[in-house]
């Protein structure tokens, strides 16, 4: 069994009704993998959701497993930041969060963002969204 955080553009895939999100989310479920999330991601979500979406939200995300920050999630994040500013590229503090949180925890982080998590250690599902 596998663990997956879904990073925020598959969440709101989902949400949208992209057809590779729900089925890529289907078939992990099938398989009986695990479907987390984090505060990052959730905040990314409502962030962008209209009123009347937040019911679908919430029924999208309350049965997800939640992975929760610790201080070395936190110090990580800042690390890879100041790690790939260095080499010329600037990544977000969100994208970071999210990206050590699935690291912390030891689960694949599930994105169609990849050039948004450079992080060799991290282990990723891409998403194609075509």
């Amino acid at each position: 069994m596998t663990r997956y955080l879904l990073d925020s553009d598959t969440v709101i895939g989902v949400l949208r009704g992209a057809s590779a999100a729900t089925r890529l989310l289907d078939d992990l479920y099938c398989q009986g993998d695990t479907l987390c999330t984090c505060a990052v991601v959730i905040a990314e979500v409502y962030t962008g959701l209209r009123p009347v979406d937040v019911q679908q939200g919430d029924e999208l995300l309350r049965p997800m497993r939640f992975l929760t920050s610790a201080p070395e999630i936190g110090r990580q994040a800042g690390l890879w930041r100041y790690e790939f500013a260095r080499q010329g590229l600037q990544l977000s503090a969100p994208d970071c969060l999210i990206a050590a949180t699935a690291y912390h925890h030891r689960s694949t982080l599930v994105t169609g963002n990849t050039r948004h998590f450079p992080m060799t250690e991290l282990a990723t599902l891409r998403i194609s969204w075509s």
